[in-house]
């Protein structure tokens, strides 16, 4: 999905990069309005991964994939790096992982692969000096590579010559998770990150991963928000709601799965979270959701939120469903009381979406927004008067149960 929500056409180069020769496409977005390139081109083997340039005015992209196991919404990369890390690997009882390396670049990169289990890190030798041809994608699947039966799998991209992009795309049927994710990897360990959209209950088991990719100790505290949740603010001092709080070590080269159910005073429901390192040793963290619901189960998986890029401005590029609930959780990352609004792109420009304007939202809260049936289908903004973290729930389709949760992407203040 492009999404243009300027007042002039938006001229995007799109390539597409596979171990096939490169191929190219020019897509004009009209103003206020929303193109679909389909990027698989046919193809029913292989990967494709699509790079889109934007020329001239602003725009937003996000990738939409449709597969029988559950459709995702993904984020893209908006730069190459040369590393990249992936905290929840996941090949167990026959569950498939594939770690996709792309070279946008004329000259071909060298990459090396360690990945990490319960039983420490690993650096096959087959894994070193890996060359990505000129624009090209590699896919590279973690159990053929040796990862295979694995409820633990973290995994780190060097690129020794070059700079690359990495994603994994996984396909869970086993050890209590079923579904179907992509996910974008993260190019630095950071000190904090947020979620908003957790969940505790007796037939959900949520897990935060945290791998630590570096050489030292990071010392984590996990902090939850939501109804019943307390963080020791002044409006609090006489509410007797829970505070709960997790601290644990993640050692230098190492995995840790954070199980909320066995936290403290948490109460059972929704609530958001952010993972913070007290002695500021990044580290790379993502959750994990599965839940048993209507005769079925799924598992949906995100990545954090950089504390970097809490912001005032959202937007949500494959819009929203009309009458989905929950769709969108919010989360104060302040002390201080704000409020927030909703709106939609459309012929006309941004217009608020009703019941959704100047909402009011308190500090360190969360708000859960359900969509009128009505709502604009095009690309959403949300705009707050304090800095906010957000995540959207995704319907997975093809009349499937559950949910995949998918970031907003931040708008950062002009400089």
């Amino acid at each position: 999905n492009i999404s243009n929500p300027g007042e002039t056409d938006l001229v995007a180069s799109v390539s597409f990069m596979s171990a096939d020769p490169i191929e190219q496409q020019a897509v004009v977005v009209k103003p206020r309005s929303r193109a679909q390139v389909e990027f698989l081109r046919g193809r029913t083997v292989g990967v494709v991964v699509p790079q889109v340039e934007l020329v001239g005015t602003t725009g937003t992209v996000e990738q939409q994939l449709e597969f029988p196991g559950g459709d995702v919404t993904s984020q893209c990369a908006p730069d190459t790096s040369v590393t990249w890390h992936f905290a929840d690997g996941f090949t167990a009882e026959g569950s498939t992982e594939r770690i996709v390396i792309t070279n946008p670049y004329p000259d071909a990169a060298v990459v090396n692969m360690t990945y990490t289990t319960k039983e420490g890190s690993r650096n096959p030798a087959n894994l070193q000096g890996l060359i990505v041809a000129p624009r090209s994608a590699k896919s590279l699947s973690m159990a053929d590579l040796g990862a295979r039966d694995e409820a633990r799998l973290a995994v780190s991209v060097t690129a020794t010559t070059g700079r690359v992009v990495a994603s994994r795309i996984q396909h869970y049927i086993g050890l209590g998770r079923l579904g179907y994710s992509t996910t974008i990897g993260t190019s630095r360990p950071l000190a904090q990150w947020w979620f908003t959209s957790g969940r505790t209950g007796s037939t959900v088991e949520e897990l935060l991963i945290a791998y630590n990719p570096g050489g030292e100790t990071s010392k984590v505290q996990v902090t939850f928000f939501g109804e019943g949740i307390t963080n020791g603010l002044p409006i609090d001092e006489n509410n007797v709601a829970a505070t709960p709080t997790q601290e644990i070590d993640v050692p230098a080269g190492s995995i840790v799965a954070i199980n909320t159910a066995e936290v403290a005073d948490l109460p059972k429901g929704d609530h958001a979270m952010v993972v913070s390192s007290l002695n500021n040793v990044g580290l790379v963290v993502e959750h994990v959701l599965s839940q048993r619901t209507g005769g079925s189960s799924f598992t949906a998986i995100t990545n954090g939120l950089a504390d970097g890029l809490v912001s005032g401005t959202w937007r949500l590029p494959s819009g929203l469903i009309g009458g989905a609930l929950n769709a969108v959780t919010i989360l104060n990352t302040t002390a201080d009381t704000g409020t927030f609004t909703v709106s939609a792109y459309g012929p006309g420009g941004k217009v608020a979406i009703p019941g959704l304007e100047n909402l009011p939202i308190g500090p360190a809260s969360v708000a859960s927004l359900n969509v009128p049936p009505d709502a604009p289908v095009g690309e959403v903004v949300i705009e707050s008067t304090v800095p906010v973290a957000v995540q959207r729930r995704m319907a997975r389709n093809h009349g499937l149960v559950g949910f995949t949760i998918v970031g907003g992407l931040p708008v950062r203040p002009a400089q």
